[in-house]
């Protein structure tokens, strides 16, 4: 048997990497003078590309598109 994230899984991995991304970048706004900012950020770039799979899922599995 094998353990496979939900989708509510995957959006909270979005969620902290987003997260991580907005700090770092608010507490540190020069990233590129560290390794671990740029680190941080770009795992925050994760956030966008998982978040576009949730909708494009939502999209393909609704029944009605004009309330989606």
């Amino acid at each position: 048997m094998t353990k496979k994230l939900n989708g509510n899984q995957i959006k909270m991995i979005a969620i902290i990497a987003m997260f991580m991304d907005h700090f770092a970048t608010t507490l540190y706004p020069n990233y590129e003078k560290f390794w671990w900012l740029l680190l941080i950020h770009l795992i925050g770039r994760v956030a966008a590309p998982i978040m576009w799979f949730m909708v494009v899922e939502g999209y393909t599995h609704t029944h009605s598109l004009k309330k989606y």
